[in-house]
């Protein structure tokens, strides 16, 4: 380790016994000294939505300041502010794929690639087919399980890649991309067995 890693270091744990004495301009320092790096991660990872970012920082800043005693100095302050930030951005996409609302206003997306696994074939005609359409991917998608919902809508409605997708269902990729293929299938098999009843 360099002199300045040292210095650093030993900074760091300074700061952090501080904030365990519950130091107030120990936490003016913290939050200062962490909050733009923090912001500009997440508000990146949010869609660049500034009132999100900004309640997420607040939210990793409490988080941490509540579980200083399991900082052991093993990693860079930094380092660990920022697993807490991963944390707190997988936990808010999470829930937003997880309420059922995305599933109640899939009109707010463009539905064409979710049709497209039920259909090879380009969905158009007249205005009520389409909707009459729209209306059994919606069907189709709220009859599948938690799971398959979550990875459908994150890859084709938020058009996220799997990647993202694997660190917001705390899965691996290789998971994920396994989860999409059950997923589509049963999509597939759900359009096909409400076109049947249909029929």
């Amino acid at each position: 380790m360099t002199i300045a890693g040292s210095t650093s270091q030993s900074n760091e744990t300074k700061l952090v016994m501080k904030l365990r004495r519950g130091d107030s301009t120990a936490m003016e320092e913290f939050y200062n000294a962490y909050r733009g790096r923090l912001y500009s991660l997440i508000f990146d990872q949010v869609g660049r939505d500034e009132a999100i970012a900004e309640d997420l920082v607040q939210e990793v800043f409490l988080a941490a300041l509540s579980s200083l005693d399991r900082f052991r100095g093993d990693s860079q302050l930094y380092t660990w502010l920022r697993s807490i930030a991963f944390h707190k951005i997988n936990d808010f996409y999470r829930h937003q794929a997880r309420r059922p609302e995305p599933v109640k206003s899939l009109h707010d997306f463009d539905v064409t690639r979710l049709e497209q696994i039920g259909d090879n074939e380009p969905a158009t005609s007249t205005q009520m087919e389409s909707e009459e359409i729209r209306q059994s991917v919606h069907q189709a998608l709220a009859d599948l399980p938690q799971d398959y919902q979550e990875v459908l809508v994150l890859k084709y409605l938020k058009d996220m890649p799997v990647l993202a997708i694997s660190q917001i269902m705390g899965r691996s990729p290789k998971s994920v991309e396994g989860l999409l293929s059950r997923a589509r299938k049963a999509m597939r098999d759900s359009l096909e067995s409400n076109n049947n009843h249909k029929s």
